[in-house]
């Protein structure tokens, strides 16, 4: 049976994110989103069958955000496990192949 759950976050946990209501927010949060799915990817490696990372819009008071959410197999235990050594192991900070990615697009980094 397939499952999901989100990450909360668009980005890796110690990296500042784009903020609901910023100017081009959508755009600039959609670019932080697609990197961190292909960071995820490159760290963990290919996802099972049935398995995978979606980018969602989430509505909230204050507008809607984006959110990584993971689509798994709980009756698959490949499939568990890789889902959860991704909610359990999020990277820390960018990796290069995502700067890289991301200086592509314009996207500006925040100090």
């Amino acid at each position: 049976m397939r499952d999901y759950f989100e990450l909360a976050t668009t980005v890796p946990t110690d990296e500042p994110c784009a903020q609901v209501g910023s100017d081009n927010y959508t755009v600039v949060a959609r670019m932080e989103a697609e990197a961190f799915r292909q960071q995820i990817y490159r760290v963990f490696g290919d996802p099972p069958v049935s398995t995978g990372i979606k980018i969602i819009s989430c509505p909230h008071d204050f507008g809607s955000y984006l959110d990584l959410q993971i689509v798994y197999d709980c009756d698959s235990e490949e499939s568990s496990d890789w889902a959860f050594a991704v909610e359990g192991g999020l990277p820390d900070n960018w990796d290069a192949e995502a700067v890289k990615e991301l200086k592509s697009k314009g996207y500006r980094f925040q100090k």
